[in-house]
């Protein structure tokens, strides 16, 4: 899709060029293609992939496949503190970075029925240490590391100004700016490691927490203080998505006891 040029302006073909590449990149932005309503040559009922294909055959990752991931995040609606206690590679940190860039953008899907904030968001998301942060937490969020920044969940369009860089990590970042698209006001993500200890948690409230992985009783306990203050009825909300690699710990124990099940 080209723009129309003004009458009397000058426009290069470099130009045009440059405005169009845009329009793809913000077209196929990963936010823009996951969880898409079936097509018409899908198979709604179904669960099974190969019901789920374009006329070409193409694979498609409709919403209908991923109906525990839907339920999550539908379960923010209810309950303060939400967790996805699942297997390697079932999607976990993706649906974290998925959640955390539709609050700090605004960028709500209409079939969003997840808590909802009407504001700019401050959010802190975490791994083990600096450098599972970056090459987990970061790269969902804004693109590979060494590639254009906008790769990842966040559109490039969004993210304002260059991100602060964290000190004793190479290319690695320690605070995001995105722009809430519906007040055109900043929200802010705080990336953090639990190798920083709980001191490194404590400070201001945050609206929303994602830890990826499971985080150290005293990690837990600190960030769930930091969402108690914000908003004026609800609070914040705490957002694990993690492996019980470690077992049956008090953690895991607290939500297999007071799990809600999809």
């Amino acid at each position: 899709m080209s723009l129309a040029v003004p009458r009397g302006v000058v426009w290069s073909r470099d130009a045009q060029a440059q405005i169009d590449r845009e329009m793809v990149t913000r077209s196929t932005n990963k936010l823009t293609t996951y969880f898409p309503d079936c097509a018409p040559t899908c198979r709604p009922d179904s669960l099974q992939h190969r019901h789920h294909v374009t006329e070409t055959g193409q694979q498609r990752y409709c919403r209908s496949l991923y109906p525990k991931h839907v339920a999550f995040m539908a379960a923010s609606a209810e309950h303060r503190e939400i967790g996805i206690i699942a297997g390697n590679r079932t999607g976990k940190s993706d649906l974290g970075a998925y959640i955390l860039t539709v609050h700090m953008t605004g960028l709500y899907p209409e079939w969003w029925t997840g808590r909802r904030f009407d504001k700019p968001v401050s959010v802190w998301a975490a791994g083990d240490t600096g450098k599972t942060t970056r090459n987990i937490i970061q790269r969902k969020l804004l693109g590979d590391v060494g590639q254009p920044m906008g790769t990842g969940f966040i559109p490039r369009h969004l993210i304002v100004g260059e991100p602060r860089r964290k000190t004793g990590v190479t290319d690695a970042y320690e605070m995001i700016w995105v722009r809430h698209v519906p007040t055109g006001l900043m929200s802010v993500a705080d990336l953090k490691s639990y190798d920083q200890r709980r001191e490194g948690f404590q400070g201001t409230s945050q609206d929303v927490i994602w830890l990826d992985e499971e985080p150290p009783e005293d990690v837990y306990s600190e960030c769930l203080l930091r969402t108690t203050a914000t908003g004026p009825f609800q609070g914040g909300i705490m957002l694990l998505t993690f492996t019980p690699l470690q077992g049956r710990t008090p953690l895991v124990r607290q939500f297999l006891s007071e799990a809600v099940r999809p």
